[in-house]
């Protein structure tokens, strides 16, 4: 949630500070190299047994996402699947009858040929998990801690809890529009006295940059928040993500862009302060996405962010770690603000469909 845009130092302690209140290498024992091969199958899909092949198509440009029963994931372009006939044939070849034995007692069902960086692979479906497109793996690309990436939604919806008190849903529209929106339950406040959030992010350009799926996101956007019924917040903002192998790059510029300048912060007999927060102000902010060694499930996230560069002591630092899988993520972490404050966050995101 982009809600970094929506106050100054000031507000920033108070908020963090009321809010904490109240998957390395695989083994190859059970893989068979093999010479690359045209994409093709040489079976049917009606004669397919196995559940998790029936619906693959032999592709060369749609990377793959595999998890092994073992745990280890691989990565790949699904080239052929294979009937248990044809795996049998091949496995008479081989001149090490032992190996070839456990090989044959290995086979169950259909196994698929799996191009990859180390050569292509003949992997058995029974010893495949879980079988996704990577783009469809990890579905929570589209934001950090708090500030949203260029990426899009796409055709997710999700739903997420941050801080424990401030509950969001966002869900995406084609590979273009994102809608994000979220309100505080902050016990003891007021309803007329919480923070409600509505984002809308456009995504107009991506581009490949490379052959190993380096891509490039463009977005434009806005925002409007209201902290108590009579602050409201409104900003536009611009941002770019680099997404590489395992790390994305987001950066963001930001503007205020209505009125009034100074605001009066109430939240029950919690706290009441005042902050300005000019209309013209521009911020900056600056995000890290980065999938630790080959585990596909941890992420260290990073942001930092500024909310008026004329004033670099209106910043933060919010840095920690993502434990994710296709549907879930849960993310640790801590602010720090320049008074100087460590305030400990938490984050947990939904994406069921």
């Amino acid at each position: 949630m982009p809600q970094h845009r929506l106050q100054s130092a000031p507000l920033q302690v108070i908020l963090l500070v009321a809010l904490n209140a109240v998957f390395l290498c695989f083994p190859l024992s059970a893989l068979v190299a093999q010479s690359a091969p045209t994409p093709a199958s040489n079976i049917s899909p009606d004669r397919i047994s196995s559940p998790i092949l029936r619906n693959i198509t032999p592709n060369t440009t749609v990377e793959y996402l595999i998890r092994l029963v073992n745990g280890d994931i691989i990565t790949g372009k699904i080239v052929e699947i294979l009937s248990s006939e044809v795996i049998a044939k091949e496995l008479q070849k081989k001149t090490d009858k032992t190996a070839n034995q456990e090989a044959e007692r290995a086979v169950e069902g259909e196994a698929i040929r799996l191009e990859t960086a180390l050569g292509t692979l003949t992997i058995f479906a029974a010893e495949i998990v879980e079988l996704l497109p990577r783009k469809q793996f990890y579905r929570h690309n589209h934001r950090l801690y708090i500030m949203p990436t260029a990426e899009p939604i796409s055709g997710n919806a999700f739903i997420g809890l941050w801080e424990l008190l401030f509950a969001y849903a966002g869900v995406g529209i084609t590979d273009y529009v994102s809608v994000t929106a979220g309100r505080s339950l902050v016990p003891g406040i007021l309803p007329s006295e919480q923070a409600t959030l509505v984002n809308l992010k456009v995504t107009p350009y991506v581009t490949e940059l490379d052959g190993s799926g380096s891509r490039f996101f463009t977005c434009i956007g806005g925002n409007v928040a209201l902290i108590n019924e009579g602050n409201i917040f409104g900003h536009i903002y611009a941002g770019a993500t680099f997404k590489g192998v395992r790390t994305s790059i987001t950066g963001h510029i930001f503007f205020k862009a209505n009125e009034p300048n100074t605001y009066t912060i109430r939240g029950g007999n919690l706290f009441s302060f005042s902050t300005t927060y000019p209309q013209g102000t521009f911020g900056l902010g600056l995000g890290l996405d980065s999938r630790l060694s080959d585990h596909h499930d941890l992420h260290f996230i990073g942001e930092l962010w500024n909310a008026d560069i004329l004033r670099p002591s209106n910043s933060a630092l919010l840095v920690g770690l993502r434990l994710c899988n296709t549907s879930i993520s849960m993310d640790f972490g801590v602010a720090i603000v320049p008074q100087p404050l460590a305030v400990p966050f938490v984050s947990f995101a939904w994406t069921p469909f």
